[in-house]
């Protein structure tokens, strides 16, 4: 009795040591068997590629932003300074590509002015105020002082440029957190100041 109660223990024993069988159904495959599967790793979504590309390159978008803010700091300089004061003459009308009306002046300059400003001035004799940093048209006064803002300019119909970039620029400077919006502002305040510079010259055309 002894012997075939320790055969039963070791029997039992060398049971418990085998490993368990998986309770899987066969099938062709690999995917439906789980122990067969091979630990790759996740390929990235493109959402996340953009991310990563953004964290190598939001630095230089900071940098940008910076820039920027320097850039529309001298805009907001050149609008505050008081404004040089050139006396010119008139010395033809012209009709711009975007249908505007422009004036020629003896300086060799050409300026958009509207039809208010045109019926407001009276002779040839001008006195042209412009800006002391980009020399931009700001307001046109003749001999009887009748005076006519330059609407078509960046100070002009154009003044949300400067102020867009300002802001946009102020916070992408300073702004602490968030790669995507850092790495976007930057963007944005670099597109912006383009904008600005064509602005620049839309007295002009």
């Amino acid at each position: 009795m002894a012997n075939e109660e320790l055969i039963t223990r070791e029997d039992s024993g060398e049971e418990a040591t085998q490993e368990p069988q998986h309770s899987y159904s066969y099938h062709r495959d690999p995917g439906y068997r789980p122990w067969l599967r091979t630990s790759t790793p996740r390929k990235p979504t493109p959402y996340e590629e953009i991310l990563a590309m953004m964290a190598r390159y939001v630095d230089y978008s900071v940098i940008a932003s910076r820039v920027c803010f320097i850039f529309s700091v001298i805009f907001v300089s050149d609008f505050i300074l008081p404004k040089t004061q050139h006396d010119v003459k008139i010395v033809g009308y012209a009709i711009s590509n975007g249908g505007t009306r422009q004036i020629e002046l003896s300086d060799g300059s050409v300026i958009n002015v509207s039809k208010k400003a045109m019926r407001k001035l009276k002779g040839q004799l001008l006195t042209i105020s412009r800006t002391r940093i980009f020399g931009v048209p700001y307001k046109i006064t003749d001999k009887v002082n009748n005076t006519a803002s330059v609407e078509i300019s960046i100070y002009g119909n154009f003044i949300f440029g400067p102020i867009v970039l300002l802001i946009t620029s102020l916070v992408g400077s300073v702004y602490p957190k968030g790669v995507e919006f850092r790495f976007n502002l930057g963007v944005a305040s670099l597109v912006l100041a383009l904008l600005n510079i064509a602005f620049l010259h839309v007295h002009k055309f």
